[in-house]
């Protein structure tokens, strides 16, 4: 049997007192969970004290899951390990939901592997149908905060929080700030500023991802880097000759989210838990420094680059790396923001993939979120033919991707002023702050 584990610790607040006061149906409810994850029961044992509280504990073939209950506090803490990777949160997400659970604190660590992660730790709300109009206030989980987000993003997010909306996780990450509110829509925010809403992220994803898929000659190994919400992945997975994916995303408790939270799966169609994904948490330029196998189809998703940091992936110097790990026939594409709001940094990213020795198509879509937003197509060799119509199912994008690369020409006239990005001389944050700016 693999060495390789789940632990999960849960803190369940606010839950309904009788049936923490209640062994029988606890351990009904537990030996459930077990049985719907296919998990082999070796033992059951439950006690009830006087005047109150339960403590309960079943031995599985993979290890055990117990609970220990304070009704008159209407708290428990439960904890379940197990061997193996398989997707446990939806078993347990309805013990919480049968328990009446109003939040949960949820720490996660991975166990038995060569190498330990650090523990993730989530916060959720836990709400029923019938207790979605009655949600907790989202203002006792989410302060805004005036030095993060920006001037668009803050305006709707203050509404957001001030309404009747679900935040299904709220979390501070090593890196940044993570909110996922759940209202008609689903809204992933990082350090305050909208990564995507699901209403029409898809017209991003998919013009992020079909291009380079479509031009390349073969899709067996694709690297994502970025993108730990698994939506573009999603997008990959539907191509059936892809055998291989390496993702790198710096922010584990991303792509935990990604893996765990039960609308977020629904949006990304469960990519992350899919066997061809190798998931790697840590730095994309550490990652590409490695002896790295050729890759078909490289796609890069980084955030915008508003400071020296994030400035920093968009360089010649690690354009140059990636191209030494694209196959000769392969395609790269790579977020460009948005050519109307920043056209000089939509021109520079094209500029500098082009000094790391690739040729590049640029294009762009209208994403109703964000506006028109960029892109740019690399290969090692001239494209001259036609851009290929897409071949697997989709839904925002027409079959036909020619349009995407029609540039309007007041953007097409401002080429000229793009700039080199290199590590010894940063200027693409800079040239972002003077465009955001001008647009005030």
């Amino acid at each position: 049997m693999d060495t390789n584990g789940q632990h999960l610790v849960i803190d369940a607040f606010e839950c309904h007192t009788e049936i923490l006061n209640n062994a029988a149906e606890l351990e009904e409810l537990l030996t459930k969970a077990i049985k719907q994850l296919g998990m082999e029961i070796l033992s059951s044992h439950f006690h009830s004290f006087t005047p109150q509280g339960v403590t309960g504990v079943i031995g599985i073939s993979t290890s055990h899951f117990s609970i220990h209950t304070w009704p008159e506090h209407g708290y428990a803490a439960l904890d379940l390990y197990t061997c193996g990777i398989q997707d446990i949160w939806p078993a347990l997400e309805e013990v919480l939901k049968k328990i009446q659970a109003k939040q949960t604190a949820v720490y996660e660590l991975t166990r038995g592997g060569e190498f330990h992660s650090k523990p993730v730790m989530k916060k959720i709300n836990i709400t029923s149908a019938v207790e979605a109009e009655e949600n907790i206030e989202s203002q006792a989980l989410f302060q805004l905060r005036d030095d993060r987000g920006n001037e668009w993003d803050t305006i709707q997010l203050k509404e957001m929080v001030g309404g009747k909306h679900n935040i299904l996780f709220h979390g501070e990450s090593q890196y940044q700030d993570i909110l996922l509110i759940e209202a008609n829509d689903l809204r992933l925010y990082l350090n305050q500023e909208l990564q995507f809403c699901s209403l029409d992220e898809r017209y991003y994803h998919e013009a992020l991802v079909y291009p380079a898929m479509e031009v390349a000659g073969s899709h067996e190994r694709i690297l994502i880097l970025g993108g730990g919400d698994g939506l573009a992945l999603r997008e990959v997975l539907k191509y059936p000759n892809v055998k291989h994916v390496d993702l790198v995303d710096i922010d584990s408790m991303i792509i935990e989210l990604a893996k765990n939270e039960p609308a977020l799966l629904a949006q990304n169609n469960r990519s992350l838990l899919d066997h061809r994904l190798n998931v790697h948490t840590e730095d994309a330029k550490k990652y590409i420094d490695g002896e790295l196998q050729p890759y078909n189809v490289i796609i890069i998703d980084f955030p915008d680059p508003v400071d020296p940091l994030l400035s920093s992936l968009y360089t010649k110097e690690l354009f140059s790396k990636l191209a030494n790990h694209l196959t000769v026939d392969g395609a790269l594409v790579c977020q460009s923001n948005s050519p109307e709001d920043t056209p000089q940094v939509f021109w520079s990213i094209a500029k500098t993939i082009t000094e790391a020795g690739l040729y590049t198509m640029g294009y762009n879509v209208i994403v109703p979120s964000f506006g028109l937003w960029g892109f740019h197509l690399a290969t090692h060799k001239k494209f001259t033919g036609k851009i290929p119509e897409i071949s697997v199912p989709h839904q925002a994008l027409s079959t036909n991707m020619e349009a995407l690369f029609q540039i309007p020409s007041s953007i097409k006239s401002l080429q000229e002023s793009a700039i080199v990005n290199k590590d010894a001389n940063l200027k693409l944050h800079e040239l972002y702050q003077k465009e955001i700016k001008e647009l005030e």
